[in-house]
C-alpha cells in the first residue's frame, strides 16, 4: 500500500508529545489508524506520553516481543501479514524490517521458547501455523499450517516448548491440544486432541501459571475464568473450576470477556470484561490454584486488551477499543488490587497493548 506524505505525517504525528527517554515503553496496536503507537511510561507516576508511531500496510492486531527487547512482531490482520520491526534501544521507537504474507488473519501470535518460530492462530480461517524467524525477522511462508477448527483465537506453547494449546470460543467451546516439534517447526495432533470448555464458556485466551502445573482460560461467552491442571508429560489439560468475572447483579446475557494475564509471582489473575467494561481481579490459592474473586475495576469501553507492565508490574494499562483510550492503573502487589490513575486518548480502535523495559 502506498501512503501520501500527508497520511504518513498524520499517522506519525497524531497525539505525539515530545518526551525525554523513559526506560518503560508501551506499544499499542491502533487498528483504525493502521499504526503501532509508542508511549513512554513514567515509572514513578504512571503517566503516559505518546512519543512516536509507525504506519503499517494494514490494521495491526496482536504483538509479540522477543526476550532481548530488540524485535517486535505484529499480526497485520487486514492484509494479512506478519510484520517484523526493530526496537530502538534508546527510545523504544520502531523501524520496519520486513512484512511477509501470513496463512490467514492472525488473531494471536506467539514466540516459542527458542524464538526461532512465530506461532499464529487465525480466527476467521480456523487455522494455526508456524513461521520461521531468521535473524529476528519472520522469514518466508509458514513452515506448518494445520486446520484446527473454527475460531482458533489463541495459541501458546507449554513451558517446556513441547506442546501447543489453542482455545476456541463460540462453536467448538474447547481447547485444542497439539504436539510441537521445536526443531522442525511442525504442529501435530495430540491424543486426546481437545479439552472441552465449561458449558457455554467459550475459551478465548490461555495463560500458564509460573509453576507450569496450572493454566487459566478466559471464557468469552461465559464471562468467566477457568482453572485447569496441566500434565507436562502428556501436554493435556484437566478442567478444575470456572469462576464468573462479572458481579451477580450484571445481566449474564450481556457482554463478553477478551484477555487474561497472570502476575509474575503467580498470586493473581486479571481478565477483561467487554460490555461490563472492567478488569476482573482474582487471587490464586497457592496450593490448589483455586480462584477467589476480588471484584472488578472500571475501564474504557470494550477493553479488548490490557497488559501488566513488566519491571515489577507496578502498573496495568487497559485499552478501550470503542472509547479510543488508554487507562493506567497502579497495582498493589500485596493485595492485587488496582487504583485508577488517568485515562489518555489514543488512536482509533486500540486492539493490543504491551509494555516492556528498554535497557
Amino acid at each position: 500500500m502506498i501512503y501520501s506524505k500527508f497520511t504518513l505525517f498524520f499517522l506519525i504525528a497524531t497525539f505525539v508529545t515530545p518526551h525525554l527517554f523513559a526506560e518503560t515503553v508501551v506499544y499499542v496496536s491502533e487498528g483504525g489508524d493502521k499504526c503501532i503507537a509508542v508511549y513512554s511510561l513514567d515509572e514513578e507516576t504512571g503517566a503516559l506520553s505518546r512519543t512516536s508511531a509507525i504506519a503499517l500496510s494494514g490494521a495491526p492486531g496482536c504483538l509479540a516481543i522477543n526476550r532481548d527487547r530488540d524485535r517486535l512482531h505484529a499480526s497485520v490482520r487486514t492484509v494479512p501479514a506478519f510484520a517484523s520491526l526493530a526496537i530502538d534501544s534508546k527510545d523504544g521507537s520502531l523501524e520496519m524490517l520486513s512484512e511477509v504474507k501470513a496463512q490467514g488473519s492472525a488473531a494471536y501470535i506467539y514466540l516459542d521458547a527458542t524464538e526461532q518460530w512465530l506461532l499464529s492462530a487465525c480466527y476467521s480461517d480456523g487455522l494455526v501455523g508456524v513461521t520461521r524467524i531468521t535473524d529476528g525477522v519472520v522469514d518466508g511462508d509458514p513452515q506448518s499450517v494445520l486446520g484446527a477448527g473454527p475460531k482458533a483465537h489463541c495459541i501458546q506453547t507449554d513451558p517446556e516448548n513441547r506442546f501447543a494449546l489453542v482455545p476456541h470460543p463460540v462453536d467448538l467451546n474447547q481447547v485444542t491440544q497439539l504436539k510441537f516439534d521445536a526443531k522442525k517447526g511442525i504442529l501435530k495432533w495430540n491424543k486426546p486432541s481437545l479439552m472441552k470448555g465449561a458449558e457455554g464458556a467459550g475459551p478465548r485466551h490461555i495463560q500458564f501459571h509460573p509453576n507450569g502445573k496450572w493454566a487459566y482460560l478466559v471464557n468469552e461467552q461465559g464471562k468467566s475464568v477457568s482453572h485447569c491442571e496441566y500434565d507436562a508429560e502428556t501436554g493435556t489439560l484437566t478442567l478444575r473450576e470456572t469462576v464468573s468475572t462479572i458481579p451477580e447483579d450484571w445481566d449474564p446475557n450481556e457482554g463478553s470477556c477478551a484477555d487474561i494475564e497472570i502476575s509474575a509471582d503467580g498470586r493473581f489473575v486479571y481478565a477483561s470484561n467487554r460490555g461490563h467494561n472492567s478488569i476482573a481481579i482474582f487471587s490464586i490459592e497457592g496450593k490448589s490454584g483455586a480462584l477467589t474473586s476480588l471484584g472488578q475495576e472500571p475501564t474504557g469501553e470494550i477493553p479488548r486488551s490490557f497488559n501488566l507492565i513488566e519491571g515489577g508490574e507496578k502498573f496495568l494499562v487497559a485499552a478501550g477499543q470503542q472509547s479510543n483510550d488508554l487507562t493506567v492503573y497502579r497495582r498493589d502487589s500485596d493485595s492485587g488490587l488496582l487504583e485508577k490513575l488517568e485515562t489518555y486518548p489514543c488512536g482509533k480502535s486500540p486492539s493490543w497493548v504491551v509494555g516492556v523495559k528498554i535497557d
